[in-house]
């Protein structure tokens, strides 16, 4: 196939649609994004929050640290299309997908202090990603920054979605503080998953070629930039002197029934023609988080609606 080919296959074949509200078995499936202003107590939690396994733990730590200047890139690529949009439910959707972004880098930069005590060196990471989208927004065109958002947002928000399945074991025995401030970034995540990915089809031009080649990038960025950083704090535990607790992390995570592995076939979603965040519709649990925050406006307690209000205990 020339490039001929390829370009007509891109824009003819595969042209952007007009933004839509998703429907998934005849139900509509997008909800009101509602920005919340939350606040979690970190200060007492154990170095291994996440069941005491250190590689869990730094796993997410790992992305944590990365987070508030990966949420202002993603910003920043929708706000470059920002105005070229006329449909009134997208822009207000965009004004409320900022705003969460926003808090979602506010409360993970809390966190990152404590790490910053256990002797991560957050300054330095921060420093190198943000040396790093530099150079991405120099020299890679903005549709395809945009692109690399919608991808990334699709990564978190299927991470968001295999937080409430049913056969996960991602925060079962985690810090109740840690897993509740996961778990509202990771409905929030699910809530605007959309957005990017509408703004790219539509203001953006579109087009599969590119899409695809998004997530590839993305995913090689997330294990090249996020990766040395988890083992980093590894050996800063000493686990990396523990070769059976790295290979029974490491199984827990890509395994035959890791964590991430579990992810693998809503993630690969992303490839298929004609593809929508929103063809798998609205977990249940998601959907009982947010009714259960509307309530009473407390994450901890909507925590405790999908997890259980007693969590095993943890080892520090």
């Amino acid at each position: 196939m020339g490039v001929i080919d390829i370009w007509l296959f891109d824009q003819i074949l595969l042209r952007p649609t007009a933004y839509r509200q998703p429907v998934f078995g005849g139900i509509m499936t997008s909800v009101p994004i509602q920005p919340r202003k939350v606040a979690f107590d970190v200060s007492s939690v154990p170095r291994h929050w996440n069941g005491g396994d250190p590689v869990l733990t730094r796993f997410f730590d790992a992305l944590s640290v990365h987070f508030p200047e990966g949420e202002r890139f993603f910003i920043q690529s929708v706000r470059n299309f920002q105005d070229q949009v006329t449909d009134s439910r997208l822009r207000e959707d965009i004004r409320h997908f900022i705003r969460q972004e926003g808090q979602h880098g506010i409360v993970h930069d809390r966190f990152n202090d404590v790490m910053e005590n256990q002797g991560v060196d957050v300054d330095k990471v921060t420093a190198n990603l943000r040396t790093f989208i530099r150079t991405t927004q120099k020299y890679l065109p903005k549709k395809y920054q945009l692109a690399m958002t919608a991808a990334f947002e699709h990564f978190t928000a299927t991470l968001g979605e295999a937080m409430v399945s049913e056969d996960s074991n991602m925060f079962q025995e985690a810090d109740p503080v840690m897993r509740a401030l996961f778990l509202w970034h990771g409905v929030e995540e699910v809530e605007h998953k959309a957005v990017a990915y509408d703004l790219y089809q539509s203001a953006g031009g579109g087009g599969y070629l590119t899409r695809a080649s998004a997530l590839i990038v993305a995913t090689l960025m997330v294990h090249l930039v996020v990766g040395p950083v988890f083992w980093n704090m590894l050996k800063l535990d000493g686990a990396t002197r523990k070769p059976g607790v790295i290979l029974r992390g490491l199984n827990k995570l890509y395994g035959r029934k890791g964590i991430l592995t579990g992810m693998l076939p809503e993630f690969l979603d992303w490839f298929r023609p004609g593809f929508h965040p929103w063809d798998t519709g609205m977990p249940e649990k998601v959907a009982a988080w947010l009714a259960e925050y509307e309530e009473h406006g407390d994450p901890m307690q909507a925590s405790e609606t999908i997890y259980g209000p007693v969590p095993l205990k943890v080892v520090a």
